[in-house]
């Protein structure tokens, strides 16, 4: 569900561009600085502007929880999402952080707790 406009989503609307895809929670602490630092990317790398899509899925158990803090934090230079217990599943989400680079065909490219996001990101694009 997206939580700017409370309508579903899918992932396969952004084929075509590179997605980083990280899960998070308002009550994890690593999630915080994660979260933050994501952020920034779009002014540090300008270059990837149209090409990457910067996704943040909340697994909060209500959604609200995530919105608060997104506004909060003013956290809106990502694309932000709500994820239910079957989208947990799906991405086999046993820790967080967690962050999932997926290539311009959809295909998962890396996948790890704490990735370098701009390395993998910039090799990706480099292809």
């Amino acid at each position: 569900v997206r939580l700017s406009d409370n309508k579903p989503g899918q992932l396969s609307n952004y084929r075509g561009r590179i997605v980083v895809l990280e899960f998070w929670a308002t009550w994890c602490g690593p999630c915080q600085e994660a979260m933050a630092r994501l952020q920034t990317y779009s002014e540090k790398y300008p270059e990837w502007k149209d090409k990457v899509i910067l996704l943040t899925a909340s697994v909060d158990e209500r959604k609200e929880d995530a919105m608060t803090r997104l506004k909060a934090k003013d956290w809106f230079k990502s694309h932000n999402v709500w994820v239910e217990t079957e989208g947990i599943k799906a991405y086999r989400i046993n820790a967080i952080p967690t962050v999932y680079i997926i290539d311009k065909e959809g295909k998962i490219a890396a996948a790890d707790a704490f990735l370098d996001i701009t390395e993998v990101v910039n090799r990706l694009l480099s292809e």
